[in-house]
Formats: structure tokens, sequence, C-alpha cells
């Protein structure tokens, strides 16, 4: 009897990247009504995706990309920043060229704040996905917590062009005007 195809594996690891997200979902609303057992739930299964999406990274095979990449998020979701943060380097050591372990290697590097790796990867994400306001608000909050207000206004206005609701540029571009008229 022959184990998992290649597609087999691939299959599998999209449904555990489905499944995250609704676990994402269900967990903010655990987190609204105060639900700490709920919470404590989701927690575990989360932890279930992360083992079995590591075990599948150490499969040989095409799969190990996206392996890495689902473990990477569950180990985020976790709020295991150093953890999270290897996986995705990982995944950009075999891959450069992977935009979506940029945009999260952002995340868990700011969380760890390590602000100018963080900034080296938020522009790597921009490069990647030019038209996609949340990498370039990435990129503007890490800017931010880098003093950089001037180039952090630019970078928020270009955000905001692409997507002129999205809120948290909105409200990122606030902060920076405030910023400005309490130094004048």
């Amino acid at each position: 009897m022959e184990g998992p195809t290649a597609s087999d594996y691939d299959e599998k690891l999209r449904e555990m990247g489905n499944y995250l997200w609704e676990l994402d979902q269900e967990g903010d609303i655990a987190h609204q009504e105060g639900d700490e057992f709920r919470l404590g739930e989701i927690e575990k299964k989360i932890e279930r995706i992360a083992a079995r999406a590591a075990h599948f990274r150490d499969v040989d095979g095409p799969h190990r990309l996206l392996a890495g990449l689902v473990n990477g998020l569950a180990l985020r979701m976790l709020q295991r920043w150093e953890d999270a943060a290897q996986a995705f380097l990982d995944v950009l050591d075999e891959n450069p060229e992977n935009g979506e372990a940029w945009l999260e290697l952002t995340w868990c590097l700011s969380e760890m704040g390590k602000w100018q790796d963080a900034e080296l990867a938020a522009r790597k994400g921009t490069e990647f996905f030019p038209e996609v306001s949340g990498a370039w608000g990435n990129l503007a909050q890490v800017l931010l917590r880098l003093g950089k207000r001037d180039e952090a206004r630019e970078v928020l206005e270009k955000a905001i062009h692409l997507d002129p609701k999205d809120r948290r540029n909105q409200d990122l571009m606030r902060q920076v005007r405030e910023e400005g008229k309490r130094e004048c």
C-alpha cells in the first residue's frame, strides 16, 4: 500500500489552512463573549494543526512549503512569535518569493519588537503585494515604530488610495497627523 500522494498532502494542508481561518473566527467570538473554556478548546485544536503541519513539513515533497506556511500560521495564532517567525523564515529559505511568508513574518517580528527586521520583511511584502493596502499599512505601522513618520505618511497615502475604506490605515493616518500637530 502506497502512502499519501503530493496531491493528498496539498489537499489536506489546504483543508487545515481553511480550518485555521474558521478557528480564528470562532476564537474572536469566544474572546468577545469571555468564554475561556471555548478559547482553551480552540487553542488545543490549533496546537494539533501546528504539530500535524510540522510533521507534514518533515515529509519530502512539493507540499513542504505549504506545510511550513500552515505551521507558521498556527504558531502565529498561538502567539508563539519566535517559533512562527522561524517557520516563515524556513519557508523563505526555500522560496524567497513567497509573499505570504513575508507578510506573516512582518507580523511576528513586529510582535517581538524587532522593528528593523520587520521593516525589511514589510518592504518585501509590498514588493509581492503592491496593490494590497494591508501590505502598505503593515509597512507604515513599522515605520511609525521606527520614528520614520514622514515616510509612514507617504506609505499610508498609498495604502488609503488603494483602499479608502481600510479602517486600520485611516486610524494610522490620524495618528500620524496628530503626532505632527503635537510637534508643531
